[in-house]
């Protein structure tokens, strides 16, 4: 009876023989998470055939490769696994575990549904090789818009657009991306001015229902008169809700710090999302959210100026803590330095954002706080960025902070930029932009991206957290 299993421990390999070495000829190595599947009546002496996920060729074949597995290292529950993608300048991040798939942003181009296909195509490859129908579609579980920049929620229109995609909720921090002539302020709400010189902002996209109240408005509009990006995204929420591929949008805010977390629903049986951010004004009554201004404009003389569009709404980004078993990973969106500052005013405790893992904010803007990045500490940090000549993403002094306010003596910091890959066909050479793996089995963290000229024997460059440096087994 051919089953499917899952690698629950790091250094496992795919042996031709039984009880080969790693180092034996053959040899394959198989991250922590990766799917198998196995031949049950095979086991004898702890060992097991197995066989890889079907994937194609260079000449478009289906491959397997095959061999033995030792049965300690399986487990039939799938366990974490999140995947950094590489959609150019932007955020994109697909996570994966047992009965549920996530979403955090979806990069300002297709290069995500392409992903997607590409993943719902394995599925289907995998479901044939265990001799069932393959599936039509791909359930989202659900779908986390940071916030509306578009480089975090443009590439998301496809997907909602898609037939072959269906999501549980999409979750949003509620401002909108108002048209040219809607003669809203900074272009999101309306803001009030208080008493202590500070700003907020209201939130006007709530549910379904809001949001088709403002695409039948005319507050969408671009200077052509034409649907601007952010009305088309809702048009496509909005169809896919009345065609059954969409159950419900929602908006998420913090509003009383020293109350338990909010937490998504629907996320699987392993998978706590802790929603920290964006905290809201307002502990009751109207949500209202924080103006945010840029910090280069604070002095001395002016330490109140006006707000900035791009740090209001960079600033308000859904922040959340993925917690798996005894693992946990931070996501930020754009936070920025202001903002980074309103949450330990908000916060009395800062170690909620402590995580193991940390989603770089704003893939590296030099706009941060240092206490909000000691808060975090984590053992590794990704930075997602392309080569966007207007930002020069990751910038030198977010990296090397990253480093430095990491935990142990060897942080890991990784860039979507050069988690590359090569491969050489007809004498040219061609380029593929990877991708940075996270995986988990709730105890352990393995962080793996591609290796540029990857072998059969040795695929990714991965490191175990806490990474204990390069000849830790030699001593």
């Amino acid at each position: 009876m051919t089953s499917i299993r899952y690698i629950k421990k790091s250094g496992t390999f795919l042996v031709r023989h039984r009880s080969n070495s790693p180092d034996s000829s053959g040899s394959q190595q198989l991250l922590l998470g990766a799917r198998v599947h196995i031949d049950e009546a095979s086991i004898t002496d702890g060992w097991v055939k197995a066989s890889t996920m079907p994937k194609p060729d260079k000449n478009s074949k289906l491959q397997t490769q095959q061999g033995f597995v030792e049965l300690s290292r399986l487990s039939k529950k799938q366990q974490l696994k999140i995947f950094y993608l590489d959609v150019g300048q932007g955020d994109a991040t697909l996570i994966e575990a047992e009965g549920a798939i996530v979403i955090i942003d979806g990069g300002p181009n297709s290069g995500f549904f392409t992903e997607l296909m590409k993943r719902l195509k394995n599925l289907q490859r995998a479901d044939k090789a265990l001799g069932i129908n393959p599936r039509s579609s791909l359930h989202i579980n659900a779908i986390i818009v940071s916030h509306f920049d578009a480089d975090h929620y443009v590439g998301l229109t496809k997907i909602l657009a898609s037939k072959k995609i269906t999501v549980g909720t999409l979750y949003h921090n509620g401002l909108t991306r108002y048209g040219v002539g809607a003669q809203k302020d900074l272009n999101l709400g309306n803001v009030v001015k208080h008493s202590d010189k500070t700003r907020s902002i209201s939130v006007d996209l709530g549910d379904i229902d809001s949001a088709r109240e403002l695409v039948n408005s005319d507050l969408l509009l671009t200077k052509n008169n034409t649907a601007n990006k952010f009305s088309k995204f809702l048009k496509a929420a909005i169809s896919a809700h009345d065609n059954n591929r969409l159950n419900n949008m929602q908006r998420l805010v913090r509003r009383k710090t020293e109350k338990p977390h909010p937490i998504l629903q629907d996320t699987g049986p392993d998978m706590r999302f802790e929603v920290l951010g964006p905290v809201t004004t307002r502990l009751s009554g109207a949500i209202r959210l924080r103006a945010f201004p840029d910090p280069h404009n604070i002095s001395a003389t002016n330490p109140h100026p006006a707000p900035s569009e791009s740090h209001t709404i960079n600033g308000n980004s859904i922040v959340l803590r993925l917690v798996y078993g005894e693992t946990t990973f931070l996501f930020g969106g754009d936070l920025n330095q202001p903002a980074q500052t309103y949450l330990k005013e908000r916060y009395q405790n800062m170690s909620i954002f402590r995580a193991d893992v940390n989603k770089a904010c704003h893939h590296g803007s030099s706009d941060f706080d240092l206490p909000y990045l000691q808060s975090v500490s984590p053992n590794a940090t990704v930075f997602s960025s392309g080569d966007n000549g207007s930002h020069d993403h990751p910038l030198p002094d977010a990296m090397g902070a990253a480093a430095k306010y990491s935990r142990g003596k060897f942080p890991l910091v990784f860039s979507t930029e050069l988690a590359r890959e090569t491969s050489i066909n007809k004498k040219k050479i061609k380029i593929k932009l990877g991708h940075i793996n996270a995986r988990s089995n709730g105890t352990n963290i393995v962080m793996a991206q591609k290796k540029e000229k990857p072998s059969l024997k040795k695929t990714w460059h991965s490191f175990q957290l806490p990474f204990a440096g390069p000849f830790a087994d030699n001593h």
